[in-house]
């Protein structure tokens, strides 16, 4: 045991641990969640083209995942790089799209927080109203089985009830908060610069992979 923990000390002195627990922060103290493209088509569905304008799913899935590491009390930059130059009409489409795709998250949030709303009210409502039943019939009938079967009936809707105001309505202001950041969140979109380009072996500055 005490092995196993002498271990598990040295692998977490790792320093890819301590990068994956660090953030990057810009010049406003904003955590910044960086964006790799080709160019600006990339950032958007190749399903949606010249229609309603859609975000890549794969860039929405890292844009979420790295969100999701981050604190809620933190503040958010979307950096997005390009290998190809960006015209500011392109820039305009990108930033139109990031907003509208998660203030349309906010909408349904919002929409499904009023229905765990009312479904927890409901279920609690019926879990309370079988245990007064319960207990209005045990005092009139005494029925020992009848009583068991509807206190368990009863409390399994108030803890269902119980549950969807504890739990789900938990993960779903988590998610609200979450939307609402990246919607207020600032996008940067600018072309790599030779500094990027040498740190990623980008395009001519590129190295040969190490085995």
């Amino acid at each position: 045991m005490f092995e196993r923990r002498k271990i598990l000390k040295k692998l977490r002195k790792s320093p890819a641990y301590k990068d994956a627990a660090t953030f990057d922060y810009d010049k406003e103290g904003r955590v910044q969640i960086n964006v790799g493209l080709k160019d600006a088509d990339d950032f958007f569905s190749p399903y949606a083209y010249k229609t309603y304008e859609l975000l890549n799913s794969g860039v929405t899935e890292h844009i979420d995942m790295s969100e999701g590491q981050i604190p809620i009390t933190e503040s958010i930059t979307l950096e997005i790089y390009t290998e190809e130059k960006t015209t500011n009409e392109e820039k305009k489409r990108i930033r139109s799209a990031v907003k509208r795709h998660y203030a349309e998250m906010v909408v349904s949030v919002k929409r499904q927080l009023k229905i765990n709303t009312w479904k927890g009210l409901i279920l609690s409502a019926i879990g309370v109203v079988i245990l007064f039943a319960e207990a209005f019939l045990y005092a009139k009938l005494s029925n020992l089985y009848l009583d068991t079967i509807m206190a368990v009936i009863g409390w399994m809707f108030l803890w269902d009830g119980m549950e969807v105001f504890l739990w789900d309505r938990s993960d779903l202001r988590r998610k609200e908060i979450k939307c609402y950041r990246l919607m207020n969140a600032k996008v940067h979109i600018r072309q790599y610069s030779k500094k990027i380009q040498r740190q990623y072996g980008i395009g001519e500055f590129e190295d040969d992979e190490e085995d």
